[in-house]
């Protein structure tokens, strides 16, 4: 086995992990509108924080595989590579950009640890009074069923560029 078919193994394997990893995340999505009770609402968004690290993980492993074959392949200056790997963060940023602009205001109006620009961690409030009417407001702003559609066209086209190498 060559050093290439191990970074190819590693790179589906961790591709697989971290889709495995936003399976608690994109439950949390589907299953939060349908919640009232505020412990299980608190609960639901504190579930994706177990896989963080093992997305966090796969993608710097996404990252270093596709660097490496890349170069071993000479994919560098093919199109479908640069496109593939833009698409990549493209969409790192716009998921990364949804959940702090409709997912934190749901954690801040809870009381719960939220964040807000790219790191900034603003702490839990644990004395503040929860006013459910506005958390179900915030809530109705998330839509579930676009961030899975999203995620898999793109999920689509990134493996159509890399198993067709169209251009």
């Amino acid at each position: 086995m060559t050093l290439y078919n191990w970074m190819l193994w590693l790179h589906i394997l961790f591709a697989i992990l971290f889709f495995f990893a936003h399976g608690v995340s994109m439950a949390t999505a589907f299953l939060l509108p349908k919640e009232k009770d505020v412990k299980r609402m608190s609960m639901l968004l504190d579930m994706p924080s177990i896989t963080i690290a093992l997305m966090g993980i796969s993608m710097l492993v996404l990252l270093i595989t596709s660097i490496y074959m890349g170069y071993a392949a000479q994919w560098w200056s093919r199109g479908w590579w640069g496109a593939s790997t833009l698409i990549f963060f493209l969409m790192a940023g716009w998921m990364t950009w949804y959940g702090r602009k409709f997912y934190s205001p749901i954690r801040k109006a809870l009381g719960l640890e939220y964040m807000t620009g790219m790191s900034t961690h603003n702490p839990a409030d644990e004395n503040k009074s929860v006013d459910m009417e506005e958390v179900h407001r915030l809530i109705a702003k998330t839509n579930p069923h676009m961030l899975a559609t999203v995620g898999l066209v793109v999920l689509a086209v990134l493996l159509f560029l890399m198993r067709f190498k169209p251009f």
